[in-house]
């Protein structure tokens, strides 16, 4: 990852839709954000490049991001939750929106 100013933050993330999303660990610094899936990088970009979009019914914890003509979809949610750990990815996904939307005003 590109050096960059602000904070850093990582948490695990799940990308595709269904019921067989695959989890990656997604990292936050300064206004670069990275998502690795099986050792693979899916995306090492500036916010401002990837477009994160925050879809309504995505409760706050899920988002498209944009790159190289590629789209994808990213929950801070797994799938399989009971109350009490849907609970806790929307809150992390809330985390994680704060953050994003804060780093783009660097």
């Amino acid at each position: 990852m590109t050096p960059d100013s602000g904070p850093t933050i990582e948490s695990i993330a799940w990308t595709g839709r269904g019921f067989n999303p695959k989890a990656g660990t997604l990292t936050l610094h300064g206004t670069r954000l990275r998502y690795v899936v099986a050792d693979q990088v899916l995306f090492d970009a500036s916010l401002p490049e990837l477009q994160p979009a925050w879809p309504w019914y995505g409760f706050g914890c899920q988002f498209w991001a944009h790159t190289h003509g590629e789209k994808y979809f990213v929950s801070l949610m797994p799938t399989g939750n009971s109350l009490a750990t849907w609970w806790e990815g929307i809150q992390r996904g809330r985390r994680w929106k704060r953050a994003i939307t804060a780093a783009m005003l660097l």
